[in-house]
């Protein structure tokens, strides 16, 4: 028995199960130790020695433990796979994460750099403000420049042409007061031709000017005396009229209006009818007849007219029928006044009209009246066609500068 017991506890008999165990520790993993078999390099002799106690051991290995080994292998790769997958969700969720937190702060990135961007247009706009309205300002001042230019070389020559008129004037012969008299006539007969409508008067004052320029016998002169004989032929071709008196005629009339009697109907006188009775009796129809309208001329009074008779006016119509026909009265004398032919007479027909048809015609002041709105009516009025004098330019030329240049002689 001690022997038994001795050899249980001899190294040789221990040294069976610790290579049992190692070596089912090596078949589990054969090829991923390599480092732990090369650490048992040094214990080859004693697994030499027990070689055969190993391969005993190994025969008689019972099939359970080869069971539990796989068991053992399966549980392992499937926990490798499962870790393997969440660390690969894992990654993912860190990798999502980490481009979410990218993009916000490449968001705010991308704000930051408009906000500054914003900024900086900003400060470009003002930096910008103050250029501009300095160069808004400069373009003014440049065009106030120009036309101030302008001005001055207007200035400049005007101050030449005064200098030169002015030494013209010191050179003017004694007579120029003569020109000055002349120009005076040519304007006068302007007003008395164009204003007064005055023709006769106008070739009056004509003449005094062409006597005027022949006074001052300067042959230089002689193109003004052509041109006041043509301005003194074309005032004396226009039809010269009293209209003076045409308009005092008209006022004349108008003072005779109130005068006029009207055309009344009541006023005719009827023939008187003889209302005597007779003695004789074959007369009876005769002195009945004569009896009743002694009866009845009191109550009733019939006329009768063989011709269209005007509506008859009322007493107090006649003012305005008076105030009417003396408005026509008047507006063919400012006909008169402007040489409006067609005016003129279109009023005196309207108030010749109405003075024949509401007054009576058989009274002497309705025939006369009638007869002087005849003979103002056969007034031919001619317009004036002539529009200025040729001699007038010529004349201001010969008193502003006291010569004549043949640049502005008129063409004859």
């Amino acid at each position: 028995m001690d022997n038994n017991k001795h050899d249980a506890q001899s190294p040789e008999s221990q040294a069976i199960p610790v290579l049992a165990t190692s070596v089912n520790t090596d078949d589990a993993a054969p090829h991923n130790q390599a480092s732990e078999s090369q650490a048992s390099k040094p214990e080859e002799p004693e697994e030499q020695e027990v070689k055969p106690a190993d391969t005993k051991s190994q025969a008689s290995k019972p099939k359970s433990t080869q069971a539990a080994h796989q068991v053992v292998q399966v549980n392992r790769s499937s926990w490798a796979i499962r870790f393997g997958v969440l660390l690969a969700l894992g990654l993912t969720v860190c990798t999502i994460g980490g481009g979410y937190l990218l993009y916000q702060q490449m968001q705010q990135q991308l704000q930051l750099q408009e906000t500054k961007n914003l900024a900086l247009q900003d400060q470009l706009q003002q930096a910008l403000l103050v250029p501009n309205q300095r160069l808004a300002q400069l373009e003014q001042q440049q065009l106030s420049d120009a036309k101030t230019f302008q001005e001055l070389s207007k200035l400049a020559t005007d101050q030449n042409q005064l200098q030169d008129r002015l030494e013209k004037l010191a050179q003017r012969s004694p007579t120029h007061w003569m020109a000055s008299e002349a120009e005076y006539l040519v304007n006068m007969a302007g007003r008395k031709l164009w204003l007064e409508k005055d023709p006769r008067t106008a070739t009056d004052l004509l003449k005094s000017a062409d006597e005027t320029i022949a006074a001052m016998n300067n042959p230089a002169l002689l193109p003004i005396r052509k041109a006041l004989a043509k301005d003194i032929a074309a005032t004396t071709n226009i039809k010269s009229l009293d209209i003076e008196g045409g308009v005092l005629a008209l006022d004349a009339l108008i003072d005779q209006l109130d005068k006029l009697p009207l055309n009344r109907a009541d006023a005719e006188a009827s023939t008187a009818e003889d209302t005597t009775i007779s003695g004789d009796l074959n007369d009876w129809q005769s002195n009945l007849s004569k009896t009743w309208k002694a009866l009845t001329q009191d109550f009733i009074t019939i006329r009768h007219r063989t011709a269209d008779a005007p509506a008859l006016l009322a007493p107090e119509q006649q003012w305005y029928l008076v105030e009417n026909i003396r408005h026509k009265l008047l507006q063919s004398q400012l006909a008169l006044y402007r040489y409006d032919r067609a005016a003129y007479h279109q009023s005196l027909m309207m108030a010749r009209q109405w003075i024949q048809t509401y007054f009576d015609v058989q009274a002497h002041q309705t025939s006369e009246a009638i007869a002087e709105i005849d003979k103002l009516a056969t007034l031919d009025l001619d317009p004036i066609t002539l529009k200025s004098f040729a001699a007038k330019p010529l004349l201001l030329q010969l008193t502003s500068y006291g010569e004549l240049t043949s640049a502005e002689e008129p063409q004859l």
